[in-house]
């Protein structure tokens, strides 16, 4: 069984031509690679690939690659955009060797990409399942045209591969799943709230407190979950309150589809569910507050408001249950459950907001222009400096032109950091403000049933009081 993709690569070809002249020029391997040098660097790791012998090129020379991939780029005049594509095809465990994992990886490479495009196929070994990386520049050596990876050529991979597979006896996935986005996944691995496990949460707490699908369906609901279970429908399906898009349950996993949920539900205690359903229902009532005369010193008009963005940062976090700390709300919408994942970054902005006293956006929009300005000045400064420390020889002016390039770096590291917490206002207060408007929604849609299930209760009391 093989599992295949592939994802574009951006990067700057002057850094490429760079790292090509200064071929000691010590680069720093990252994981996720983002430009044309450090993917070369990552495909062909020799802790990955028992010293570059599973290592093949295709079209071009191993040892040259790199330099005629940007050749190819030069000679059609195609430096900008997509550089290169990156892919992988994983198998199972204990399924191939390294040789016909290798093998096989060069096989599909030169069936998909050999006609017209330069590739770089490696064979990790550092992982329990082998798997084959694939560097494909996303310009062609035949033509000059670049590399369109839609929907027909991502199933023509798969299916070549699947082809290939079964070819050499190996174990094929029938029916794939749709794959869980990266940024969840990791998310998910390391443990923090997402859109599907909180999902998965609900529906756990939703059996351990229902004795029946019609309850399992009003626990759901109190959660802030839609959930259409009628039987007539192959597949049930759950979204948040007001969500237009509704997510499969068994794409959630196997103990969540519908036939286990109902598996799940009747291998209960019927009676100890009822009370736990009894108990949860009671705890969702809405608390009725109780108005107190207060009497307060001194005068409101001279009482300073807090408005603008400080202001909607502050509810947020009210809402979310950060703020003030002793307070112990808990969110009702999942989307405010879920964005407890990003309340590092949500901090930092606060800091960010209060620190400079932004009211509006467009303060903070001035902010980071002004914040541009002085790194182009700073840079110019560092530069003159660079220069004039490459030019003497003398040890001690060369020791303070290097604490003077020190002291620039560190006030632009720290002009940067503020110009990336004032982007990340700009990308977030749009959606702080529906995440505040969906939590209120659920607020008040919670207490309007409540009062609706209240009336409509003391109705029936009347009127069996009347007979």
């Amino acid at each position: 069984m093989a599992t295949t993709s592939l994802w574009h690569i951006e990067g700057s070809l002057n850094d490429l031509i760079k790292y090509v002249e200064n071929p000691d020029k010590t680069v720093e391997i990252k994981d996720d690679p983002t430009d044309l040098s450090n993917l070369f660097l990552y495909v062909t790791r020799d802790d990955k690939t028992a010293d570059k012998q599973y290592v093949t090129a295709i079209n071009c020379v191993k040892e040259i690659a790199l330099k005629q991939m940007i050749m190819t780029k030069k000679q059609f005049n195609k430096t900008t955009g997509y550089i290169a594509w990156h892919g992988y095809q994983s198998f199972k465990p204990n399924e191939v060797t390294p040789e016909q994992c290798h093998k096989l990886g060069v096989q599909l490479a030169k069936e998909m990409w050999g006609d017209r495009f330069q590739v770089i196929v490696t064979t990790h070994l550092d992982k329990e399942h082998l798997h084959n990386h694939f560097c494909i520049n996303s310009v062609s050596f035949i033509d000059g045209n670049k590399y369109d990876y839609s929907r027909k050529e991502m199933q023509r991979l798969r299916d070549t591969s699947d082809r290939i597979c079964e070819e050499h006896n190996l174990s094929v996935i029938k029916n794939p799943s749709v794959r869980t986005p990266r940024a969840i996944y990791e998310a998910e691995k390391r443990g923090e709230p997402t859109k599907y496990n909180l999902m998965r949460e609900a529906i756990d707490f939703a059996v351990e407190h229902s004795y029946d699908i019609k309850t399992f369906h009003q626990v759901m609901r109190e959660q802030g979950y839609e959930v259409n279970l009628n039987q007539n429908r192959t597949y049930w399906t759950i979204k948040r309150i007001g969500e237009k898009k509704a997510t499969r349950m068994f794409r959630l996993g196997e103990e969540y589809n519908h036939r286990r949920v109902q598996e799940r539900i009747k291998q209960k205690d019927r009676i100890v569910n009822y009370h736990n359903y009894r108990s949860f229902m009671v705890a969702a009532q809405p608390k009725y507050i109780q108005i107190r005369p207060v009497t307060f010193r001194g005068s409101f008009k001279r009482t300073r408001k807090i408005t603008g963005l400080k202001a909607l940062y502050f509810r947020y976090c009210y809402l979310l249950g950060f703020l003030p700390e002793k307070k112990t709300h808990t969110p009702l919408s999942p989307e405010m459950r879920e964005a407890w994942r990003r309340i590092n970054r949500y901090s930092e902005n606060i800091r960010l907001i209060c620190k400079q006293d932004f009211k509006t956006t467009e303060a903070v929009s001035a902010f980071i222009a002004s914040n541009n300005e002085q790194i182009k000045l700073l840079e110019k400064e560092r530069n003159r400096i660079r220069a004039r420390m490459n030019r003497t020889d003398n040890p001690d002016e060369k020791e303070k032109y290097k604490t003077q390039r020190d002291d620039i770096t560190t006030v632009l590291t720290a002009i940067r950091k503020d110009n990336k917490t004032a982007k990340h206002i700009l990308e977030d207060s749009p959606k702080i403000k529906e995440d505040i408007a969906k939590e209120e929604r659920a607020m008040q849609q919670r207490f309007i049933v409540k009062q609706r299930n209240h009336r409509s209760r003391r109705r029936n009391i009347d009127d069996r009081e009347t007979r």
